[in-house]
């Protein structure tokens, strides 16, 4: 699932405007959107707390580049 999509799912999951999951991301309202509709990446910093706040695995939120690169490094 691509991290659009999982703060989408999330969002509405919990009955939450964007405007309010902005507030808990600590992001401006635009810049929220932009990530949940896919118009703009994330920046490195923004996935830690998305992961904890959507209790979803960091690693699953990560670009699948990001993914491969950090399996390469670690040898796993």
């Amino acid at each position: 699932m691509l991290i659009s999509q999982i703060l989408l799912s999330y969002r509405k999951h919990n009955g939450l405007s964007q405007r309010q999951m902005s507030h808990l991301l600590g992001v401006s309202q635009v810049g929220y959107h932009k990530w949940e509709t896919g118009t703009t990446k994330i920046e490195m910093e923004h996935y830690c707390r998305i992961a904890t706040l959507c209790d979803v695995d960091l690693m699953d939120l990560l670009p699948r580049e990001w993914q491969e690169k950090i399996r390469d490094e670690l040898g796993v």
